[in-house]
């Protein structure tokens, strides 16, 4: 792989010293590392391992520095032909995401510290994974930056064990005992509580010695001239040493009994703890962010309140006065540090990432409109699967739709948009872009194909959005496919629109998951209506949209059928949802067969399993249609204003009723037609019509039959 890091400086300090380490074992193992920064003192160890170093101002803030070097650095990941950006700060971050898509390379970061959800900021959580080195930051980014977790990867630092020999704690005379802090010079870092607590310790140990490892940045020289004066009121001067920026933390570790890490604000990890862990120090940290984590309280170190310089005393002095704990504690911890902070253990984690960012598509199916058209996308859902083995797919549906996937073994997640809710409109369409921006999807497929979901993809800064080009706001997908002109079943119209990934839908692959949970609750619904195991039954769905009126057959004829039904012997199921109980009631009152009433006493995957249940359903051009395919119940489907050869899936159990007549198909909710030739596409369909349709279905054995389009003269 080729890699490229971006990062402000390369001067000493726990991330650059990471990036070096990094960058060397990636060269070490055969792979291309690439390192862009405004330069520093570690620049010439990467000059002696043979590691590109660019440098570029990257760690200037202003916006027209940031867009001059975004055109630069996607020139030279052109040059470089690099596949990985990894960015580890936010201007770095900035200019490396805008980078890659120009390019296309894959984008990922690391955050290094606890960032507050300021604009600038954002781009952190903008990787397609994010590295965290604390599960502590990792939930930081989560609620503060809406990262979805399943793109965070803990990744903690490692120390080369190489670099740092293993020195067992060795009893000294009290006199003689060595304390240190490692790290730069900010309040943040507690000092100052480390110098309170530390002169405390002196009043008993005359030649206690200090070493401060670390200086303060040029903007915070003041705060170093503050602690000296500290120094010198606490009278330390003679303790402490003023050891600066040092390169050989190995042997400045080698002088210490004991490290102290008295940090105030939580630690995003604390390398110098697992350098001292490593090398045998024992360490006293304080409580707070990613310490929490690598140091187990009297086991691998000792944990203090932040800000006590009292309890920081007492600490490191029960370290001090007791070589025994300080061995238990020294040998624990550097067994610790062994089995999960090795530098091997990092690069792996790290090489893992990318891998997976190289490999694993993160794809969007939307598909917002009714029940029937979501169970009809379940063959895409499939076949984009096996084309993308590894992707992270996610599937974005009406909420009405979510039971019907919540089983879909081809989905990592379902997503919900309320259409006529909380996403109507052009706000609730950006509220729905700001949810989904965070998953850093590479395409969206859009199934729906209209300007609602063609805007969305846009706002949700997709790159690759792939529809058909129907003139519905499709200038703003980037992968259009020509729209079909003749009439085709819906998963072939798909699979017109997936051929620009090169997926193939089968389109006899309906499918509905449902569980033996479901089975099991419409066994019981039966049971107690005294149906009994050896009898026939047959589904009723004699409901469907109420925007779609003209689809609707007569209460009468639906009642002529069940008792018709029931004169055979067969036991007939009513079926449909809550809002649908008027018509069932209606139905049964006009019967005198005794249907049972199952509408709104089903979930949908239990309605599903009820459709599996019964011998043969009848129904109209809805959503039951789909579900009966799809579960392998035959179904004879009433069509009426719309044209089944567009809505029929590919199976041979679906027989449709269709009267074509003048105006067929009109597509129309409402019939313009006068009284007496009012809604006569439906009317036209009789009761011996529909018998005729289904006996085959229920002959024993029942026998499959060849899918028949029963039409008639236009009137």
């Amino acid at each position: 792989m080729r890699i490229l890091q971006l990062l402000p400086e390369l001067n000493v300090g726990g991330v650059e010293t990471g990036v070096v380490d990094l960058a060397k074992e990636l060269k070490h193992r055969g792979h291309t590392p690439i390192i862009v920064s405004h330069g520093g003192a570690l620049v010439e160890e990467l000059r002696r391992h043979d590691i590109q170093h660019v440098t570029l101002p990257v760690h200037r803030k202003s916006p027209l520095n940031v867009w001059r070097l975004i055109g630069q650095v996607a020139q030279l990941i052109r040059d470089e032909r690099i596949e990985i950006v990894h960015a580890r700060s936010r201007v770095p971050g900035l200019i490396g995401y805008f980078a890659c898509r120009r390019t296309g390379a894959v984008f990922v970061t690391t955050c290094h510290g606890y960032y507050r959800p300021g604009w600038a900021s954002r781009v952190m959580g903008w990787g397609k994974y994010v590295i965290v080195p604390s599960q502590v930051v990792g939930r930081h980014m989560a609620q503060r930056f809406d990262v979805p977790i399943e793109r965070i990867r803990v990744i903690p630092r490692g120390v080369a064990l190489r670099q740092f020999a293993y020195r067992a704690p060795v009893e000294r005379p009290q006199q003689e005992w060595t304390v240190g802090i490692i790290g730069r010079l900010t309040p943040l870092k507690g000092h100052a509580v480390f110098l309170r607590a530390m002169a405390r310790l002196a009043r008993t140990a005359p030649r206690l010695r200090l070493l401060i490892v670390g200086d303060a940045p040029e903007s915070k020289t003041a705060y170093r001239r503050e602690l000296e004066g500290l120094v010198r009121q606490l009278g330390l001067t003679p303790h402490v040493e003023w050891l600066g920026t040092r390169h050989d933390i190995p042997a400045v570790l080698a002088r210490l009994d004991a490290l102290v890490m008295a940090s105030t604000y939580p630690e995003s990890f604390g390398r110098a703890v697992i350098e001292a862990q490593a090398a045998g120090v024992p360490v006293v940290a304080t409580q707070v962010g990613g310490l929490l984590e690598i140091v187990q309280d009297r086991v691998t170190g000792l944990l203090v309140p932040p800000g006590d310089p009292v309890a920081l005393a007492n600490a490191v002095g029960e370290i001090l006065h007791q070589p025994a704990l300080a061995q238990q504690l020294s040998a624990a911890a550097r067994k610790r540090v062994e089995t999960a902070y090795t530098l091997d253990q990092m690069v792996d984690a790290t090489l893992r990432v990318y891998q997976d960012a190289l490999e694993v598509t993160r794809l969007l199916v939307m598909k917002l409109s009714a029940i029937g058209d979501v169970v009809l996308i379940s063959p895409s859902l499939q076949a984009l699967r096996e084309k993308f083995p590894r992707a992270y797919l996610v599937g974005l549906v009406g909420p009405e739709a979510r039971p019907l996937l919540q089983r879909c073994p081809h989905l990592n997640e379902v997503l919900l948009c309320h259409r006529r809710g909380r996403d109507r409109g052009l706000r609730g369409l950006l509220r729905l872009a700001h949810v989904l921006r965070p998953y850093r999807f590479d395409a969206s497929i859009d199934l729906q194909n209209n300007r609602t979901t063609h805007l969305l993809a846009f706002l949700s800064g997709i790159p690759h959005r792939y529809g058909f080009a129907n003139g519905k706001g499709s200038r703003l997908l980037n992968h259009r496919a020509a729209r079909p002109t003749e009439p085709l079943p819906p998963v072939e119209h798909q699979a017109r629109l997936l051929a620009l990934l090169d997926v193939r839908p089968d389109p006899s692959g309906l499918a509905c998951w449902t569980s033996e949970e479901d089975a099991a609750a419409v066994e019981s619904l039966l049971q107690r209506q005294w149906l009994s195991a050896h009898q026939r039954l047959v589904g009723l769905h004699p409901g469907g949209s109420r925007a779609w009126r003209t689809k609707s057959w007569d209460v009468k004829s639906w009642a002529e059928l069940c008792d018709a039904l029931g004169r055979e012997r067969i036991r007939v199921v009513l079926t449909g949802t809550r809002d649908e109980e008027p018509l069932g009631r209606e139905l049964a009152k006009r019967s005198h067969a005794q249907p049972i009433l199952a509408m709104g006493k089903t979930s949908l995957p239990e309605f599903a399993a009820l459709v599996k249940r019964c011998q043969a359903i009848v129904t109209l051009d809805t959503a039951a249609l789909h579900i009966a395919s799809a579960v392998g119940t035959p179904c004879v489907a009433l069509f009426g204003p719309t044209d089944p050869r567009r809505h029929l899936p590919s199976d041979a159990t679906v027989t449709p009723l269709w009267k074509q007549v003048a105006c067929s198909p009109c597509y129309r909710r409402r019939c313009p037609l006068p009284f007496k030739q009012h809604l006569q596409c439906m009317t036209k369909i009789t009761v011996e019509d529909v018998l005729t349709a289904l006996r085959p279905f229920l002959r024993e054995p029942m026998e499959q039959v060849p899918t028949v389009v029963s039409t008639e003269p236009g009137a």
